[in-house]
């Protein structure tokens, strides 16, 4: 009788929730929104240029860091001039996504609030684990936002 192997399944972005949305707003007016509906201060950093387009899409990244222990928000547009960054089965403009642990009711409640944005055609959870490609894709927004961080700290630390 052979030994059964046990495995160790997870994730490596096991505590990140994301929330597509559906939109013809501009990034700039959606992030004005969501700022002012959640009491959050989305602010513009570069914008992403992945590394498989070549430079030829950039896509919107915005970035709040409530501080240690909290939460960390993201808007970032996942279409740009037609060019889908990620492929997913519904129509999606736009991922806010929420880093560390976070009460369902919480996230019910942002859900329901930024549903509320007028010009807004849908907003939902999106399961990452049933989208191919979106680890790649969440891991480039992770080294991108770490980049900009990088870049704030040096600026401070010249001052």
């Amino acid at each position: 009788m052979s030994a059964r192997k046990k495995l160790l399944d997870t994730s490596p972005f096991d505590d990140i929730h994301i929330l597509g949305i559906t939109t013809t707003l501009p990034d700039y007016k959606l992030a004005w929104h969501i700022n002012n509906k959640l009491q959050i201060n989305l602010v513009k950093h570069d914008d992403i240029v992945p590394n498989e387009l070549d430079g030829e899409y950039a896509y919107a990244f915005y970035l709040f860091d409530q501080g240690e222990n909290s939460n960390i928000f993201n808007l970032v547009s996942i279409n740009d001039k037609g060019a889908r960054w990620l492929k997913l089965p519904v129509t999606t403009d736009f991922l806010f996504l929420i880093r560390n642990s976070i009460e369902a009711e919480r996230l019910s409640h942002i859900l329901k609030t930024i549903r509320k944005i007028e010009q807004l055609v849908h907003a939902f959870v999106i399961e990452q684990a049933r989208i191919k490609g979106m680890d790649p894709l969440l891991e480039q927004i992770e080294l991108h936002e770490m980049e900009m961080m990088k870049n704030v700290n040096k600026r401070l630390s010249r001052k």
